[in-house]
C-alpha cells in the first residue's frame, strides 16, 4: 500500500470535511430563509406555523446529507458494498420503525422528516465508523498494517 493508502486517506477526510462543511452552510441557509420563503408559498398565517416544524427538522436533515453522500461515495470506491448496504439496510429499519410509530400515533409530517433524520443518523454512525475503524484507510499513514 505504502504512500497510496496515505494520500487515499487524507483525500477522503477533505472530501469528508469539505461535505460536511458544504451541508451545514446549505442546511443553515435553509433554516435562515424559511421565514422568508414560506410567505412567498401561501398567505395563510396556519400554514405558515404548520409548515416551521417539517422544514426545521428538513434543514437538519440537509446537514446529514454532505457526510453521508461523501461516505456512501468512500465506501463505493473501497467496494465496500456488503457493510454499504447492512448499514443501509439497518437505516431503513430505524426509518421504517419511526415511519409506523408516527402512523399509529397520528404525529404529522414532522414526525416523517424526523423518521428520514434517523435514518440518516444510522448511516453517518455507520459509515463514519467503517471509515475510522474497519476500512483499509482506517490505518493508512498511521504506521499500522
Amino acid at each position: 500500500r505504502g504512500d497510496g493508502g496515505a494520500a487515499a486517506r487524507r483525500v477522503a477526510d477533505r472530501l469528508i470535511g469539505w461535505s460536511t462543511l458544504i451541508a451545514a452552510g446549505l442546511g443553515l441557509a435553509q433554516a435562515a430563509a424559511m421565514p422568508y420563503l414560506t410567505p412567498l408559498f401561501t398567505p395563510l398565517p396556519a400554514v405558515r406555523e404548520a409548515v416551521a416544524a417539517p422544514a426545521r427538522v428538513a434543514a437538519l436533515v440537509t446537514l446529514t446529507n454532505g457526510p453521508i453522500f461523501a461516505g456512501e461515495g468512500i465506501m463505493m470506491g473501497l467496494g465496500a458494498f456488503g457493510p454499504l448496504a447492512a448499514v443501509t439496510a439497518a437505516g431503513v429499519g430505524v426509518m421504517v420503525a419511526g415511519l409506523s410509530v408516527s402512523a399509529r400515533l397520528g404525529l404529522g409530517v414532522a414526525s416523517v422528516w424526523w423518521s428520514l433524520l434517523a435514518f440518516h443518523a444510522v448511516l453517518l454512525v455507520g459509515q463514519l465508523g467503517h471509515h475510522l475503524r474497519l476500512s483499509p484507510l482506517a490505518t493508512a499513514g498511521r504506521g499500522a498494517a
